[in-house]
């Protein structure tokens, strides 16, 4: 039986920062595909949003362009908040990760009922009202810790408060 690439237990921040090379190999290859690219413009963009030229950014195989600028993003926001979370909760065994596409909890602590996490990347925390849905979904986790982890231009690594709209989960940017 072949496990998910996708869901994986992070026991150690060496872990988490193993998975920046395989995530700069796959963009190297979709950057060395743009490079060689001869297309009018309209088939260039035709290509990246429907063929599968790019790469999945763990595994490297054949994604369209977009979806790997999205899963890309996505999972280093998912390691920024790791690293804060090991420092956060050095208790909390680890974390399990449900990256990319796959569903479940983006982030949760291996002891279970401690940590549990959503993280996104986004032009604006109200794109898709994407923070809104993330705090909804964690409103009725039973997890001690709650957090959501997001990165957007114009906003500075830490805690943000103002954005906290539900009591007793915290919202954090971080930097890619």
């Amino acid at each position: 039986m072949q496990t998910d690439p996708k869901k994986r237990a992070i026991l150690s921040f060496a872990q988490a920062e193993d998975m920046h090379s395989q995530i700069a190999e796959s963009a190297a290859n979709t950057a060395k595909w743009l490079v060689e690219q001869k297309n009018d413009p309209m088939s260039l963009l035709r290509a990246m949003r429907f063929d599968p030229v790019g790469h999945d950014p763990l595994t490297g195989e054949p994604l369209n362009i977009v979806e790997q600028l999205n899963q890309t993003f996505t999972i280093l926001v998912t390691l920024r908040a790791i690293e804060r979370l090991f420092e956060l909760h050095p208790d909390a065994g680890g974390y399990h990760l449900a990256l990319g596409t796959s569903s479940g909890r983006d982030i949760e602590s291996v002891k279970e009922g401690l940590v549990a996490a959503e993280a996104f990347s986004a032009t604006s925390p109200a794109s898709n009202q994407k923070l809104k849905k993330d705090l909804m979904r964690l409103e009725t986790d039973p997890a001690q810790h709650r957090y959501v982890f997001f990165c957007c231009p114009g906003y500075s690594a830490g805690r943000q408060p103002k954005l906290e709209t539900i009591s007793g989960i915290q919202v954090h940017a971080v930097d890619q």
